[in-house]
């Protein structure tokens, strides 16, 4: 509309301005006509001049008419003047109309172009409505089909849900309650789950769990080139357990390619029951448990498949690859070792063997066997060469395999055999500590005594103090042995709050009251929440004893309130025996200063020492320097005691790994009470000599293993490099603690417990997804575990226990019998001697011969018959001589003449006593 208007309205312009034009061309005209008369008229007035005096007259009206021409001329200039104003303003109207015209049919453009994208858009919105629609549709079905989960494959738990419910069980659910659990938590997420897991297909799943340890153990034993061993046992309601670990060079499964494909890593192999805990239990536990790794792997398509790649294992394997056994320093651990040890020997021997045996000629190796045969035979007359059986032929064969390789072992240069046969047996770094902290808290008593100063105060048992609070009434010897089995000290004081704080019983002690109250002494002083618990000396954990006594020394006085209060809250106010124990010895000085020197040594050396041999990727070949630094840490320390005891001494020179004290609190404490007792200073002085010193042997004794020409010192760089070796036994001490929990808290077998610690321990979930991804695997660990199910293997361990116990009270009873038939043979012997009691002829006895009265004989009589109490103790070494065993069989005729003497006197007095009473009735 606005576009017709302006464009009218330029048309009427344009018309005015073509009439204001045809105008001003017509005045140009006139203005040309009129100055034509004017020349004309200007050309008869020159031509008539004669004429002018008679035109006078014409020449004034023309006059007038020139005036008024010119009038109007100037008014024509003026018109066209303001029509030249109007045509310019028209023109630049005009100008503004096109631009405004332009512009409009610019705006009409994009409207335009607008228009047909909006059409453009209105099209793909239908067409993302159609898409969209069908998308949902899409979605709705698959959101249907997903929210009906099944977990299955064809017929058979998928692997999914099996890794769901190992979870489950790893997080602590009950195995009756997963599958509900499955369920419920499906639907809390809007998924129906079409069928839930019974207990049972639970319980087989965690033993196809352990199927798939044994195949990643088979695995990568295979793969492996060196390994060590590790076991350790408890007993737990009276049943024996085993521990048993393998450390080797293993794969680590991740999928990042950047990633180390390789790590030293520490296997968990089982853990079972045992009948007993001695050395050949132990070491043929580790013989079963290999053979059921051979079994489970060399049956298996993964073993197939490893046998491509040019990968296989055996039995022997196990022993031919181990170059180190890792454990505590038991004795009993040690002595299988060693088992294992000469197993491995006799593994190499058999390899050399049989090398030997392949480059002898045919007739060569028939002769052999056959000379073996007629030795291992009992009548070799009876044996026939060309009928032998493959059994006999076997045996022969392998005893002619162990023969050689002997003989050739021998014939090697010493470090060839050092390298065939070596084998590394590492001590625990952890209890070489708990070991020498004891020696040295026993050095630190034995001061006391040393130097003639008064000792803690005795915290005796409820018995032994009943005992010895009787004094002279009592039978001495009862005394003496109350006394014997009493202790005193910190050490002691330490034991006897953890018994009452945290106890291993949970029923028994102050464990929650001893928390709360503990939790906000600490924020008071600290600002922070602290829930720890006393160091749990009830287990006897690595130094729990040590930081026991810092946290009795950081606060003290809020342990004398504690005892108050636990005094004080009770229907009758008091303390039980452990309990005054407790505060008596926390009120000692004597025991502080002992819990003084056990906090700054705690601080010094076994807190750094922990620090060291924990950090990851330690390997325990590699501690050789560190323990050589302890020693002589240890006498840099005996030196200058200041280092410990001196508050202004800088702790980097304390501390063996040159760091500031772990427990700067527990230091400030002890320096806090030294400088309130200073007359104490002396004595903890020689306290901290004492156990400083007493460690030092016990060092040294523990870390043998790295002593110069010893088993890790003689290993070559390369060897070093192959051998991993733990630093600690805390994979064999968790994983008890973890069994015992198990047992406590939930229901299950010891094979259960071993087969998801051991899954999850050793990443074989890892392992499964890369290794075992085929039908045919999943097939094999299924029938498998179901075979393992149907065994009964814990019915066969009970009858087997059964019977070793029997066997065991059989072979007791057995022993007792003999035992007291030699006593009462013994006693016989005894009865028929004659007693010689005169002197002359006691001096006239040999001391010992057979077949003829002698001193020995009397003083038997004295000591074994009579039970002369002085006899009884004194030992036979410091009497060997004629002299001394006259006197002591002279002294005893003495004795017993008086006890006799006495016994008649109080018999006649009592019998006395007894008829007047009679005769008063």
């Amino acid at each position: 509309m606005e576009l017709d208007t302006a464009t009218s309205r330029v048309h009427t312009l344009e018309i005015e301005n073509a009439a204001i034009t045809e105008h001003l061309f017509d005045v140009q005209e006139q203005l040309h006509d009129a100055q034509d008369v004017i020349s004309a008229q200007s050309d008869v007035i020159k031509q008539k001049n004669q004429r002018i005096n008679r035109l006078v007259r014409d020449k004034a009206v023309l006059s007038g008419r020139i005036a008024c021409k010119k009038q109007e001329l100037a008014q024509a200039i003026l018109s066209a003047a303001e029509a030249e104003k109007v045509s310019k303003a028209a023109a630049l109207n005009i100008e503004t109309l096109l631009q405004s015209i332009s512009q409009l049919n610019a705006a009409a453009s994009a409207q335009k172009a607008a228009k047909s994208e909006l059409y453009k858009d209105l099209r793909a919105t239908r067409m993302r409505e159609t898409r969209a629609k069908t998308a949902v549709r899409k979605l709705r079905k698959e959101l249907a089909a997903k929210s009906r989960w099944s977990g299955m494959n064809r017929h058979a738990y998928s692997s999914q849900s099996r890794s769901l419910a190992m979870a489950f069980v790893k997080a602590g659910c009950a195995q009756s309650r997963i599958g509900p659990l499955l369920s419920r938590v499906g639907k809390v997420f809007g998924i129906s789950i079409r069928r839930s897991m019974s207990r049972r297909t639970v319980g087989r799943i965690i033993t196809e769990a352990g199927v798939k340890v044994r195949l990643q153990l088979g695995h990568e034993l295979a793969r492996a080139k060196a390994i060590c061993l590790s076991s350790d046992g408890t007993s737990n309601r009276n049943i024996k357990y085993e521990a048993r670990h393998i450390t080797y060079k293993a794969p680590t499964y991740d999928t990042n390619p950047d990633a180390p494909q390789e790590a030293a890593a520490t296997r968990l192999v089982e853990v079972d029951h045992a009948l007993d805990h001695t050395a050949q239990t132990q070491y043929e536990g580790w013989d079963v448990a290999n053979q059921r790794i051979v079994d489970t792997y060399n049956n298996s398509p993964l073993a197939r498949r490893d046998a491509l790649d040019g990968l296989s294992y055996e039995a022997d394997d196990l022993y031919r690859k181990t170059v180190s056994y890792a454990a505590d320093h038991a004795s009993d651990v040690r002595l299988a070792a060693h088992k294992v040890k000469e197993r491995k020997q006799l593994v190499v021997e058999s390899d050399l063997g049989r090398q030997e045996i392949t480059s002898m000629s045919d007739s060569e190796v028939e002769q052999a066997l056959w000379d073996v045969l007629q030795e291992m035979h009992d009548d070799p007359e009876s044996l026939d060469q060309s009928s032998l059986s493959p059994e006999h032929r076997a045996e022969a064969l392998q005893s002619l395999a162990a023969h050689l390789g002997s003989k050739e072992l021998e014939s090697l240069p010493d470090d060839r055999q050092q390298l065939l046969t070596r084998m590394v047996i590492a001590g625990c770094c952890g209890h070489k500590d708990h070991n020498c902290s004891k020696y040295g808290v026993e050095g630190m008593q034995a001061v006391w005594e040393t130097l003639g100063l008064t000792p803690p105060v005795l915290l005796a048992n409820k018995d032994n103090a009943a005992t010895i609070a009787l004094g002279e009434d009592a039978d001495s010897a009862a005394v003496e042995q109350a006394l014997k089995t009493s202790h005193r000290g910190g050490y002691k004081l330490v034991s006897i709050c953890g018994d009452l704080f945290r106890h291993k019983d949970p029923k028994r002690g102050h464990r929650d009251l001893h928390r709360h109250f503990f939790s906000k002494v600490k924020f008071d002083v600290t600002g922070e929440h602290s829930t720890v618990k006393f160091p749990d000396t009830s287990n006897n954990r690595y130094g729990s004893h040590l930081a026991g006594a810092a946290e009795l020394l950081k606060n003290h006085s809020a342990y004398l309130e504690f005892f108050r209060i636990i005094r004080d809250t009770k229907t009758t106010p008091g303390l039980n025996h452990m309990e005054q124990n407790a505060l008596m010895g926390l009120e000692n000085e004597e025991t502080i200063c002992e819990l003084v020197i056990m906090t700054v040594y705690k601080n010094a050396v076994p807190d750094a020492y922990f620090k060291i041999v924990r950090k990851a990727g330690v390997n325990h070949i590699d501690l050789g320097p560190l323990h050589a630094k302890i020693i002589d840490h240890i006498n840099k320390l005996i030196g200058d005691t200041d280092l410990l005891l001196n508050p202004l001494s800088p702790s980097e020179e304390a501390t063996l790994d040159g760091l500031p004290f772990s427990d700067q609190h527990a230091m400030d404490s002890a320096h806090l009470w030294l400088m309130k007792h200073p007359l104490r200073v002396p004595v903890v002085e020689q306290l901290l000599i004492g156990l400083l010193t007493s460690t030092l042997p016990a060092w040294k004794r523990f870390s043998s293993e790295f002593e110069p020409g010893g088993p890790i010192d003689s290993l070559t760089p390369a060897e070093k490099l192959a051998i991993c070796i733990p630093p600690t036994n805390d994979a064999n001490e968790s994983i008890l603690g973890g069994l015992r929990d198990y047992s406590l808290k939930r229901g299950g077998t010891v094979k259960h417990f071993s087969a998801q610690a051991a899954y999850h321990r050793n990443n074989t979930e890892a392992f499964a997804a890369a290794k075992l991804g085929t039908e045919e695997d999943a097939l094999y660990i299924m029938r498998l575990a179901r075979v393992e199910d149907a065994s009964g293997a814990m019915h066969k361990f009970r009858d087997e226990l059964i019977a070793f116990k029997t066997r065991i009270a059989e072979e007791a009873r057995q022993k007792q019998a003999e035992k007291e038939a030699e006593a009462a043979a013994e006693l016989e012997r005894l009865r028929s001697i004659a007693v010689i009691t005169d002197v002359q002829q006691l001096k006239a006895l040999p001391v010992k011969k057979k077949g003829r009265p002698n001193l020995r004989e009397q003083l038997d009589v004295r000591r074994d018959l009579w039970k002369d109490e002085i006899l009884v103790k004194t030992k036979l070494k410091d009497i060997s001589k004629k002299v001394n065993m006259v006197a002591a069989i002279l002294a005893a005729d003495e004795r017993y003449v008086f006890v006799i003497q006495f016994s008649w006197d109080f018999s006649l007095s009592n019998f006395g006593s007894v008829a007047r009473q009679k005769m008063e009735l």
